[in-house]
């Protein structure tokens, strides 16, 4: 099916003006004007009669339908609903409105949006405003899309369902299945926007944020690649010389970013599509010593970016931030992107807006930037100009904004990193943030005062919630048991908020029945299983252990910890092959931890990946400048010596050069260690080879007193025997260009023999004596061998 001007229109992206053809059309002239008020042709009063029941709406829309009447005005009543919520709920500064004068009539008494829009125990945050109109338009445009499923109907039940889940206080595995499977019908339709290729890369853009916030990784590359490619861009992270701060003399390697904008591909600028938009300012750093931009040492190639290719950046820092490890480096990496967007002249509102309070985020941890950040902040959540409601709401789904009521919380957090508490205490009050409250309260040494705040909120209206940060802010368990009853045994929270006050009393066994309930009402809960991992591990629970950081890994893919956790239960549950396959895993995402590579070591050398055991030894060496397990080695060697086959059928001796190198990059450090030496020689092709490291195993050997114990005695003479056994055999098969070479090393084990001799009789232990005739034995053949070479 293709999509026409009039249908696409209908998306209500507010980024092209072309409204010329469709003068006859008064709903897309008014909603394209930021008129979104009901009137007495929209059927709202019919809807809200039905009780926004799924089976009751869908009946009305199938009559509809079967007298062949047009269900554009159902459609009108959700997008208008939905526009105005999210007017209000992305406003800092919102105008007050009668739900009742808006809809045109009362709201159904019986009908409670917001217990309605719970999802897995999961409540909506108390700061969202008019949830009646977000149930409305979810309710609505599920029934139409049970009834006809189409391009429009679906998009808007997307955009509704993913505002649903931020209105929600933690992520929901009912949801989410939901929004899978009305993602995976809009990829479907991408094929049939082929005539509107930006409404493509839109397309793929919002279906990356909803993946993205629910950390699903590969998903979001896979769509941000896709959007890429259909916008023909190209963005490129590169090294260049430049300056940081005001006296830097040098130019030093700075990040920058490359973008090329394929010219074959037909695009309006953002000029074209907002340039109407008024943008917040951007606040310039003022500091002592750091520029306000890097300034590099030549000229970047960066285009002038359109809208949608903004946000195409914008999500590429998002999907960075949940990818990758949060450090110093990640920070370098996102800053070039944040600069292209922010360095545009025109773009969508939302975009910019996005890109302020990440950067924000980013400067909140760095004592030459908080400042900045804290006033940036202040102007967004201060600012009181009156953004077009066209303009606010610009490409909102596709840049991930969270609600208004975040960004004022975002700035309480940056009044606590700069110590200003109780102007951040007097914002999360206002936000009803108790938890925040009571992180403020313990800063000021006031703990006691959260317990009362919370108090006389559960005394005014007692949630779930508030029950379970009483139990927090006093340490008392009774609280979260009230919270579990006051919930009808139906709440995630209740338990998991228990099970966090018995893990972190170290109660590892009482606190994994309260996880495992937890979880059962609600799957996506990230840190709950990981810490039900941690628990089920500190009991020898492997079993639940296992699946636990399993479903973890799943949620989050890139976190190291858990990975390693895994392989450690996979170990001690017998499976060292799939320990080594999450290990690998873990290798992905922390290259550099010296402790996991000695893991991938014992697990590799255990399966029979012995190229990994080589790789491993030399990353340890790396990190640690140091390598001296001398089992792993001695195994390492016995592989190689007996040429066993690896973990996938390959002969193990075709290693041998590979281990000898590694042996030379050990004993260049370990110089003193004559297990190395020893286990270097038995790896060595020649006898000469052979005796001579043998040898320097001697020299190590007899640095400690060795001659006090019958054991180590027993060991000198063992290695005596040996090394005479090398170097008669190096010499009787040596070549004329090493004769002399070959004559030295049995001349040096001859009088290393006769000094072990010596010494082992004068101690005449009995544990010896056998070893010792066998020596004095080869001793003989040697000195008679070489009066004959003489």
């Amino acid at each position: 099916m293709k999509y026409n001007d009039n249908n696409v229109l209908l998306l209500c992206n507010f980024d092209e003006q072309h409204l010329k053809d469709n003068k006859d059309d008064k709903f897309l002239q008014n909603i394209w004007s930021g008129m979104w008020s009901m009137d007495e042709n929209d059927p709202c009063k019919t809807l809200l009669d039905t009780k926004l029941e799924i089976e009751s709406l869908a009946n009305y829309i199938k009559t509809l339908k079967n007298e062949n009447r047009t269900l554009k005005p159902i459609l009108h009543v959700a997008i208008k609903a939905f526009l105005i919520y999210c007017n209000h709920n992305y406003n800092p500064h919102p105008d007050k409105l009668s739900l009742d004068e808006y809809l045109g009539t009362i709201w159904p008494k019986d009908v409670d949006a917001a217990l309605n829009l719970q999802r897995d125990s999961e409540p909506l945050y108390v700061n969202i405003l008019y949830p009646e109109l977000l149930y409305l338009s979810a309710q609505v445009l599920k029934a139409l899309c049970l009834v006809e499923e189409n391009l429009l109907h679906l998009w808007w039940y997307f955009r509704v369902k993913v505002a649903h889940q931020r209105a929600l206080e933690d992520t929901s595995a009912t949801l989410y299945a939901e929004l899978e499977l009305t993602m995976a019908k809009l990829t479907n339709e991408i094929p049939n926007l082929e005539e509107k290729p930006r409404l493509q890369i839109l397309l793929c853009l919002e279906i990356g944020q909803g993946f993205l916030i629910y950390a699903r990784i590969h998903k979001v590359d896979e769509y941000l690649t896709k959007a890429q490619t259909l916008a023909g861009l190209k963005l490129e992270l590169t090294g260049i010389l430049g300056k940081r701060t005001k006296f830097q003399q040098q130019s030093l390697p700075q990040l920058a970013l490359f973008s090329e904008l394929d010219l074959k591909v037909d695009r309006p600028t953002a000029e074209e599509s907002h340039g109407t938009s008024e943008l917040p300012p951007e606040i310039e750093l003022q500091d002592d010593v750091r520029l306000n931009k890097i300034n590099y040492s030549e000229k970047i190639n960066q285009a002038v970016l359109p809208s949608l290719e903004q946000i195409l950046c914008l999500l590429t820092v998002q999907y960075i931030q949940k990818s990758q490890p949060k450090d110093d480096l990640m920070m370098e990496e996102l800053q070039p992107y944040i600069e292209a967007v922010l360095s545009q002249k025109s773009g969508a509102w939302p975009t910019r807006v996005a890109a302020l309070l990440i950067r924000c985020k980013l400067e909140s941890g760095h004592k030459r930037t908080v400042e900045r950040a804290m006033l940036q902040c202040e102007t967004i959540v201060n600012d009181t100009t009156g953004i077009a409601s066209t303009s606010r709401l610009s490409y909102l789904w596709a840049s991930g904004l969270q609600p208004a009521w975040t960004w004022r919380q975002q700035l309480a957090d940056l009044y606590v990193s700069l110590g200003l508490v109780k102007a951040a205490l007097e914002e999360y009050q206002k936000l009803q943030l108790w938890e925040d409250v009571i992180v403020c309260y313990t800063i000021l040494q006031l703990r006691h005062k959260a317990a009362e705040v919370i108090q006389k909120q559960i005394d005014t209206k007692p949630t779930v919630k508030l029950y379970c940060l009483l139990g927090d802010a006093t340490d008392d368990v009774s609280y979260y048991e009230k919270a579990w009853e006051f919930s009808d045994h139906k709440s995630s929270r209740a338990q998991r908020h228990w099970g966090n006050y018995l893990f972190n009393h170290k109660e590892y066994e009482a606190c994994i029945p309260h996880y495992e309930k937890s979880v059962e009402i609600n799957s996506i809960q990230e840190s709950v299983w990981l810490r039900l991992g941690y628990a089920a591990l500190m009991t020898e629970n492997w079993e639940t252990s296992a699946r636990a950081y399993r479903r973890y890994t799943y949620l989050q893919p890139n976190t190291f910890e858990a990975w390693n956790n895994l392989a450690k239960v996979y170990v001690k549950q017998g499976d060292k092959n799939r320990a080594y396959k999450a290990l690998m895993e873990a290798l992905r995402f922390n290259y550099d931890n010296w402790k996991l590579w000695e893991n991938v070591i014992l697990v590799s050398i255990d399966t029979g990946h012995f190229e990994d055991v080589i790789r491993g030894c030399h990353r340890v060496l790396d990190l640690q400048h140091k390598y001296e397990d001398i089992d792993v080695l001695s195994l390492l060697v016995r592989a190689i010596v007996q040429d066993n086959k690896d973990a996938d059928g390959n002969s193990a001796g075709r290693l041998r050069k590979r281990v000898l190198e590694l042996f030379g990059r050990i004993t260049s450090i370990h110089q003193n260690k004559p297990e190395i030496w020893q286990l270097y020689s038995d790896l060595s092709p020649t006898y000469l080879l052979k005796a001579q490291r043998l040898l320097k195993a001697y020299r190590g050997f007899i640095q400690n007193d060795w001659t006090n114990n019958p054991e180590t005695c027993k060991k000198a003479v063992l290695l005596s025997q040996s090394l005479l056994d090398y170097s008669i055999k190096a010499r009787k098969e040596t070549e004329d260009k090493e004769k002399l070479q070959c004559d030295q090393q049995l001349s040096s084990a001859r009088l290393t023999a006769q000094g072990v001799i010596r010494a082992v009789e004068k101690q005449d232990w009995p544990e010896t004596k056998t070893a010792l005739e066998e020596l004095k034995d080869l001793f003989t053949e040697v000195t008679e061998y070489m009066k004959s070479i003489m």
